[in-house]
């Protein structure tokens, strides 16, 4: 019974290296089709853009984090006194372990627990404030986003716009991220 179930898993195996590699010849016969039709008039002219980079770097952004960082500065400043409370009061405990009765040790322990539950809530508040603001943000712009894209592959006259995540390598001159971010300030 293993070994039909062996024979079987190897089966599989070459069924999946076979289809990966028919893909993969079918990409690049693909690919090179494109490629061919580029070349004729000199090769294709390729970019590369790091969309959120674009985005998170422009002028926009830069208001909306001060914005935010307005709105959390209440609890941001409590998570780092929380923090230093904690410290204080763990420093305290592994320092006079030795001197401390179990009551007083058990009430160290109970308070670094209460700090360890404010931390936590706060810092989850935080969190869900600043992801809320980037969803926000990022649908809202986005169309603008698009439009600095567009404005910069007619400009530039691009045959191929690349993510900056699917590229392995690519020379700092392909890329256009910095293009359109200035781009989308025009706009505003």
């Amino acid at each position: 019974m293993m070994y039909t179930f062996s024979v079987f898993i190897l089966g599989v195996m070459k069924m999946k290296k076979s289809i990966i590699f028919f893909i993969a010849a079918f990409g690049f016969s693909v690919s090179g089709n494109v490629f061919a039709q580029a070349d004729s008039a000199g090769g294709p002219k390729i970019a590369i853009l790091d969309m959120a980079a674009a985005l998170y770097n422009s002028e926009l952004a830069a208001a909306v984090q001060d914005q935010l960082s307005l709105e959390t500065e209440d609890d941001s400043v409590r998570i780092r006194e929380l923090a230093q409370e904690g410290s204080a009061l763990q420093q305290r405990l592994s320092v006079d372990a030795e001197v401390l009765s179990d009551a007083e040790q058990r009430e160290i322990i109970e308070e670094l627990e209460e700090i360890g539950v404010q931390y936590q809530y706060l810092e989850q508040r935080v969190e869900s404030i600043v992801q809320q603001r980037r969803e926000i943000f990022e649908q809202t712009y986005s169309s603008d986003l698009i439009q600095a894209i567009s404005d910069v592959v007619e400009e530039e006259d691009y045959d191929v716009v690349l993510r900056a995540e699917v590229a392995l390598f690519f020379k700092g001159a392909l890329d256009i991220t910095a293009k359109v971010t200035a781009k989308l300030n025009e706009q505003q």
